[in-house]
C-alpha cells in the first residue's frame, strides 16, 4: 500500500486507515507544524525572553510588575545607552505606549513582538504548506479553498 491511498471514501495516510478529509487536514496540519517547530524554536525563545517573569524593584502604581530577561541582559550590556539626539522612542508596554530614551528599553520591549511576528510567519507558512499537500492528496470535492490575503 503507499503512503497515501483513497479506501472505500475515506483515506489512508502514513499507516492510518479510515481518516475522513477532516483527521487527514489536521495529521498534514501537525506534521507540517512538527517540521516547521524543528528549525523555528527560536521564535518561542525570542516570545518567553520578553516576558515579565524576574523579581524586580517595587515600581510606580500601575506598572507590569517583574522584568524579563532580555530586559534585564540588555541593561547590564548596553551600561545606559541612549538613544542617539535624545529622541524619544514609542514602546510598547503592555497594552499601552511609552516613551523612552533608553536603548535597552527600546530593544527589550520590541524583542517580543519580533517573536510574536515569527510566529505569524510560521503559521501561515505551515498552514500554506498544510494546503497545498491537503489539496494534493484530497479527492477534488473535499479540497479546501483558502481564501488570499
Amino acid at each position: 500500500m503507499d503512503t497515501t491511498e483513497e479506501l472505500n471514501g475515506s483515506y489512508f495516510y502514513r499507516g492510518l486507515p479510515n481518516l475522513t478529509p477532516g483527521e487527514l487536514l489536521e495529521i498534514i496540519f501537525l506534521e507540517e507544524f512538527c517540521k516547521e517547530l524543528g528549525i523555528d524554536a527560536v521564535t518561542g525563545a525570542v516570545i518567553l525572553s520578553g516576558q515579565p517573569w524576574l523579581k524586580t524593584r517595587t515600581k510606580p502604581g500601575g506598572a507590569i510588575e517583574g522584568t524579563s530577561v532580555i530586559s534585564k541582559y540588555a541593561r547590564i550590556v548596553l551600561k545606559g545607552a541612549k538613544v542617539p539626539f535624545g529622541i524619544r522612542v514609542q514602546t510598547p508596554v503592555g497594552v499601552r505606549m511609552k516613551k523612552t530614551t533608553s536603548l535597552a528599553a527600546v530593544i527589550a520591549r520590541y524583542v517580543p513582538w519580533l517573536g510574536w511576528a515569527g510566529l505569524v510567519t510560521t503559521l501561515y507558512r505551515v498552514s500554506t504548506r498544510t494546503q497545498d499537500k491537503y489539496n494534493l492528496i484530497a479527492r477534488p470535492k473535499d479540497r479546501i479553498q483558502w481564501t488570499s490575503f
